[in-house]
This record gives structure tokens, C-alpha cells and sequence, in this order.
């Protein structure tokens, strides 16, 4: 009976460990991905002439390797996990405006719209290799890519930089005067 119970706690122990060995890797392997994905999109972006032409279509298979492993793992992840894939609702949005706590779900739709156009821009870029005509769209979505990843980069550094700068100053100035500031701006 002894043997039993050992094993069970062993069994267990392990899950445990398994659980957690697997949530200390998410964060960083996800911000590995993203940078494996940032990088090829700049390469493929930046070597689109005939010249760099070899280092474009591998850079854009990579980005495409990228977008659907990010799906694969997402659709199989679950619930709560970092590689879970976004689903934004309009309802949520709507209700997070009403009372500014968690998660802004913008970040969601940016998530959407980003493998979106950068999963259509690659794939139509690997199809524009054997279907000439494609050349054109794949151009038209990598441009349109371009300027989301803008705005995703805005929306990031003023989301995360405002949070900084209100710590900073929520540090600096007197508790009563910040109290003030919050009721003015009311």
C-alpha cells in the first residue's frame, strides 16, 4: 500500500513539475517567436529587390513557418496559457471601456489583425512564386502589414511607457497632489 501512495505522490509531483517547467518556458519561447517573426518580416521587407531576392523568400518562409506553428500552438494550447490565440469580442472591448481594469483588449485585435496580414502577406508571397499575378496582392498586404505593425508598435510603447511615466510620477509627487491632479482631470 506503501508503494502505491509513494508512486501516486511521485505521479503527481511530476505533473506538477511538468505544469510548471512548461509555464517557465512560455513567456520566453513566445518572445523568441516574436523575434524570429519581427526579424523575418523586417529581412523579407527590407531585401524585396532582385539583388537579395534568395534572402527574401527564405526570410518570408520563415515568417511563414512562424505564423503557423503560432497557430498550431494556439489552437492547441490551453485555456490561460500564453500561446492560447486571441479571441477579441466587441462586446468585451465595449465592456472594458466601461471600467479600464485587466488586460486592454486592443492588444487582442492588434494580435488578429498582425498574424492576419502577415500570415496572408507571407502565404501569398510563397503562392506568388509559382502564380506570377500574386506578386501584386502579396506586395498590398506587405505594405498594409507594415503600417499595423506601426501601429502596434505605438500602441505598445504608449500603453507600457504611460504606465511607466504615471509610475514614475505617482513615486515623485505627493500623495495629496496626485489625488488632485486625478480629480481636475475628471
Amino acid at each position: 500500500m506503501g508503494t502505491v501512495v509513494m508512486r501516486t505522490m511521485t505521479t503527481i509531483e511530476g505533473r506538477i513539475m511538468a505544469k510548471l517547467s512548461i509555464a517557465k518556458f512560455s513567456l520566453p519561447l513566445l518572445h523568441l517567436w516574436h523575434a524570429v517573426l519581427a526579424g523575418g518580416f523586417l529581412v523579407a521587407y527590407l531585401t524585396a529587390d532582385e539583388d537579395t531576392y534568395a534572402m527574401h523568400l527564405f526570410a518570408g518562409y520563415v515568417v511563414l513557418a512562424a505564423i503557423v506553428i503560432r497557430l498550431l500552438v494556439g489552437m492547441v494550447a490551453p485555456q490561460g496559457n500564453l500561446w492560447r490565440l486571441p479571441r477579441p469580442s466587441v462586446a468585451g472591448t465595449l465592456a472594458w471601456f466601461g471600467r479600464r481594469r485587466g488586460r486592454n483588449p486592443f492588444f487582442a485585435w492588434f494580435a488578429v489583425a498582425l498574424l492576419g496580414l502577415v500570415g496572408l502577406a507571407a502565404a501569398s508571397g510563397a503562392i506568388a512564386d509559382f502564380v506570377t499575378w500574386f506578386e501584386d496582392l502579396h506586395e498590398g498586404l506587405a505594405e498594409t502589414a507594415l503600417w499595423v505593425i506601426f501601429g502596434h508598435i505605438a500602441f505598445v510603447v504608449a500603453i507600457y511607457n504611460g504606465r511607466r511615466i504615471k509610475a514614475w510620477l505617482t513615486q515623485r509627487l505627493p500623495s495629496g497632489l496626485w489625488r488632485a491632479e486625478k480629480e481636475v482631470a475628471r
